[in-house]
């Protein structure tokens, strides 16, 4: 990816970050399952969690790692959880951030210990690619099973918990870094064509979601629960669609210096999106749209406040 593309594609996961999971999560009595606005924000924010994952993955790729770059990368992820989850136990009304889910910060930690091992495997192209395809149909057909088979214990673990699928997209991150693919995925027409099908995927994830799983669908007041295996395709497409655009020097400007607050993001927009619906009364969908704005903002400025300093970059950041 070039560094224009980069950087938007981790811009965008800040913005999904902050909509995925802040549409839904509110204390009032404004009717947002039947908002249409809403309810298509939140599909198309599905994306947020495996874009981390990816990037994540292909800025690993081109760091010089060591078994002392492991060791630091597993103690900067544990400082992170221990700090913000201990302020979340005592403090209120902080709420837990996202990359301060157990799952999240199990998943990076697992990623982490065996490393030296993902190290050899991407060393193999052929292998790394095999291992991403069977990572991808093991985590569909769980997803799929774990839908029509939810009295059986061994297919009740939650979505969240199915650790292999976050490590299908760290792969597919690492994967992107190869010189060779990124050769491929980088020529314009396959940015362009990838640019033309990202919306028709949609739209048959959509429909796929809505009608395939119509049952669910319904139980989760319309919330959209795709955010796993079944976007695999539509976010590897969002990334060569993003990383071929051509955009000005003043965008380029403002994703560079966004993108530096990804994680950061991830971990504060909940407590800043709870704060703000204390104070503003939320009663229509304009008042929805800027709290979620607000608690997007907010949530950068305190970031890029936060890595100017030697002490406090080490608590959005690893």
């Amino acid at each position: 990816m070039n560094d224009t593309g980069l950087n938007l594609i981790k811009t965008l996961g800040c913005l999904t970050a902050v909509t995925f999971f802040t549409l839904y999560n509110t204390y009032d009595n404004y009717s947002y399952s039947y908002n249409n606005i809403l309810t298509f924000m939140t599909f198309i924010s599905t994306i947020s969690t495996p874009l981390f994952f990816v990037v994540t993955g292909y800025l690993d790729a081109n760091a010089s790692r060591s078994t002392a770059w492991q060791m630091k990368k597993i103690s900067a992820i544990l400082l992170i959880f221990l700090f913000w989850y201990s302020i979340w136990y005592f403090i209120e009304p902080y709420h837990k951030g996202y990359l301060i889910q157990p799952w999240f910060v199990l998943t990076l930690l697992f990623i982490y210990s065996f490393h030296s091992l993902i190290d050899q495997l991407v060393q193999h192209r052929t292998l790394l690619v095999a291992t991403i395809v069977v990572l991808l149909l093991l985590a569909f057909n769980y997803d799929l099973l774990a839908i029509h088979s939810t009295d059986n214990r061994w297919l009740s673990l939650p979505a969240e918990f199915r650790l292999w699928t976050w490590i299908l997209y760290y792969l597919t991150g690492r994967l992107l870094f190869d010189p060779v693919v990124a050769a491929v995925y980088s020529r314009p027409f396959v940015a362009q064509a990838a640019m033309i099908m990202v919306p028709f995927v949609y739209i048959f994830t959509w429909l796929y979601e809505k009608y395939f799983f119509f049952t669910l669908f319904n139980v989760e007041r319309n919330s959209f629960i795709l955010t796993g295996s079944q976007v695999y395709i539509l976010v590897v497409l969002i990334i060569i669609a993003v990383n071929g655009l051509s955009v000005g020097p003043h965008l380029q400007k403002l994703s560079a210096k966004l993108s530096k607050a990804m994680t950061g993001v991830y971990i504060l927009h909940y407590s800043f999106f709870n704060l703000l619906i204390q104070w503003v009364n939320i009663t229509s969908l304009a008042t929805k749209l800027l709290v979620i704005f607000l608690t997007f903002l907010l949530s950068v400025i305190l970031t890029l406040v936060m890595l100017r300093f030697r002490l406090t970059r080490a608590l959005v950041t690893f």
